[in-house]
């Protein structure tokens, strides 16, 4: 997918909306009014930073694919982010973004290029040569990209990325890492969100260190992580403030604790540490770092050359209500073998699952089993493959395959909520129709808005989408109080497809169903009945319970 393409989804309302915000008198300079709603020059910028968003999609892909070559194209790509300014112009675009919609998520950009990467053996070999040349001349290809995004900030439609300060003083003392988290609150005790002046009084001046890393889902939001070949900290610092120019560099902070647990910890108040000489690593005890998680293929083979029937000795499930941050129905599914090891991430059919791969690359993913009475016993196993805790019962029940060539008909759906009606949250509703002369239709539905926390500022943004084997369509509002009154923008409803992608023939046979649809594209996953009479069937990672 290039950035041109997916560059005109985030422009179809940034002009519009960019109009909107500066019909106020206050907004400034006319040159700067007819640049930031110039489709043209607003382009340079949003193809510029979907060219920034995609490479560091498809080095994560690669890292996950375990290619070589990552940690050569990580540097590249942070030595020409720094070398074109890419960081600022990303920071103004995600702001406007965020006006548009509330969401600044890069996931149409992300997504797809995750999928290329993993489905395309040569892909990382493509982006490394890309990398060794240095990457996309920005400069030349978008000479307009900085002077848009200068202007957005000149014209106050967005705040500009503050500097982080530099500690000018020689930094002397210990300095923590990410791994000693969990230590520092046994000895301090833990704390939720103080005033930076608290903080000082509590635990005073501290140094850090680790790499800054972004949380994908927030993208303003920033961490420091602790890596270390295939292992990483669970652990994690959040910066309170702006990192984007620091996104995948080590470095020393010096900073106040605003927040403490052994999950993670907050620091504000930062400033670099440019000459680090004079710390000492912290005594304190540092958590053992975990194994990174295996990306799927690494551990999938062809169908049929995995797991065979005579080694599987069930396939068990386990469901529960999930109310953290909404409501849903989540499934554990797991793998029994005959020589009594359990497999637990179970995103494939077994049939694909490579176990020998599997054992090697992902041994906390294996444990022990046992019958125990009408159910199971499990025991874990911890990231070196040694047996970690107790025996424990397991609610988990066996399920039966499908018969080959079997038929479904009917409707079936899962529903979930993710957020709260306070800060607002989605909807969403994903089903299967299945026909018995084999035809299959998915279709989704989903509605988001903000919830009563910003409806008090006067600010309501909603928006909807929805799709079936027809076609796709989504609608989007908002209205964004300010202390000038109100300003709302509407994106329409954008018809996006045909339908054929959610459309096609399905078959069904073992622990597999496959999904050939009618634009080309095929599909093979995890499937069997969830009980006796076919009320809720398991197609991928969750199951659908028939429509009444």
């Amino acid at each position: 997918m290039s950035a041109a393409l997916t560059a005109r989804y985030a422009l179809a309302a940034l002009p519009a909306c960019a109009a909107a915000l500066l019909a106020s008198p206050s907004h400034a300079a006319p040159d700067a009014k007819s640049l930031v709603t110039d489709t043209a020059a607003m382009s340079q910028l949003v193809e510029a930073v979907s060219y920034d968003v995609m490479s560091e999609a498809g080095i994560d892909a690669c890292q996950e694919a375990g290619a070589a070559s990552v940690p050569a194209m990580r540097e590249a790509w942070i030595a020409w982010r720094g070398r074109y300014q890419i960081a600022p112009m990303r920071v103004v675009l995600t702001r406007m973004m965020q006006r548009r919609s509330g969401d600044a998520s890069w996931d149409k950009l992300v997504e797809p290029m995750r999928q290329r990467v993993q489905s395309d053996p040569q892909a990382c070999a493509t982006l490394a040569r890309e990398w060794q040349g240095g990457g996309k001349d920005v400069a030349a290809r978008y000479p307009q990209a900085g002077a848009v995004a200068r202007a957005i900030v000149q014209a106050n439609l967005v705040m500009p990325i503050t500097p982080l300060p530099v500690a000018v003083e020689p930094a002397r003392g210990q300095v923590l890492l990410p791994s000693q988290v969990i230590a520092l609150t046994e000895q301090r005790g833990n704390w939720l969100v103080i005033s930076e002046e608290a903080a000082r009084r509590k635990l005073g001046l501290v140094y850090v260190k680790g790499r800054v890393a972004r949380d994908m889902r927030r993208p303003e939001n920033f961490h420091l992580v602790q890596e270390q070949g295939d292992r990483i900290g669970e652990q994690v610092i959040h910066l309170k403030f702006n990192a984007e120019s620091w996104l995948g560099r080590e470095v020393v902070l010096r900073g106040v604790v605003t927040s403490l647990s052994r999950l993670s910890m907050d620091l504000a108040d930062a400033a670099l540490v440019n000459d680090a000489s004079g710390l000492t690593l912290s005594p304190l005890a540092q958590t053992p770092l975990a194994r990174k998680e295996v990306a799927l293929q690494r551990v999938s083979t062809a169908p049929g050359k995995g797991l065979g029937d005579k080694d599987l000795a069930a396939v068990v499930i386990h469901g529960y209500a999930n109310n953290l941050n909404g409501t849903r129905w989540e499934e554990d599914v797991r793998f029994l073998l005959r020589d009594g090891t359990v497999y637990r991430r179970t995103d494939m059919p077994p049939d694909q699952l490579d176990v020998a791969v599997s054992r090697q690359l992902e041994p906390q993913q294996w444990g022990r089993w046992r019958s125990a009475g009408k159910g199971y016993a499990m025991q874990a196993q911890d990231d070196d493959g040694r047996p970690s805790g107790d025996w424990k019962p397991e609610g988990h029940e066996a399920v039966r395959p499908w018969s080959k060539d079997a038929r479904l008909e009917g409707s079936f759906s899962r529903r979930s909520f993710t957020g709260s009606m306070i800060t607002g949250g989605t909807s969403a509703m994903h089903s299967l129709r299945f026909t018995k002369d084999g035809r299959f239709e998915r279709s989704f539905s989903a509605t988001s808005s903000t919830g009563s926390l910003q409806a008090i500022t006067g600010t309501v943004i909603a928006g909807s989408s929805q799709g079936d084997g027809k076609g796709s369509s989504s609608t989007g509002s908002s209205t964004v109080g300010t202390g000038l009154g109100t300003v709302g923008v509407s994106s329409g409803t954008r018809t996006k497809d045909d339908g054929a992608s959610r459309r096609g023939r399905y078959q069904l046979d073992g622990f597999v169903i496959t999904l050939e649809y009618d634009d080309g594209h095929k599909e093979r996953l995890l499937s069997f009945p969830v009980d006796g009479d076919n009320r809720s069937v398991y197609v991928g990672t969750g199951s659908y319970d028939r429509d009444k």
